[in-house]
């Protein structure tokens, strides 16, 4: 069975294949960071798994992350949320430690 980082990158070939390199390179690797995460904690078997559950864990595991890193690997997962035909939006980071909402 592949894991989730194979399979995230063969989603991402196409992605990848149009538009600026570097920067869609740079998302799928974040992507990869986190999806690898993600299965470590969770023993996630597919991406479809992911959800908001999995996403807000990783923010308040990643707590440590400047605004503009997590807005960045906020992107890439806004992108993952597309491939996986979500409706909504992912949950945002909530670095601000006065912020109570995903204690």
């Amino acid at each position: 069975m592949p894991t989730l980082a194979e399979q995230v990158r063969r989603r991402a070939h196409v992605y990848v294949a149009h538009g600026g390199k570097t920067n869609r390179r740079q998302q799928v690797d974040r992507l990869v960071i986190m999806v690898s995460w993600m299965q470590a904690e969770f023993r996630l078997t597919g991406i479809e798994q992911i959800g908001k559950r999995q996403v807000i864990a990783f923010w308040k595991a990643h707590r440590d992350m400047a605004p503009a890193t997590a807005y960045a690997y906020w992107l890439a997962i806004k992108v993952l949320w597309g491939w996986l035909g979500r409706v909504d939006e992912p949950p945002r980071a909530r670095l601000d430690s006065s912020d109570e909402k995903y204690d």
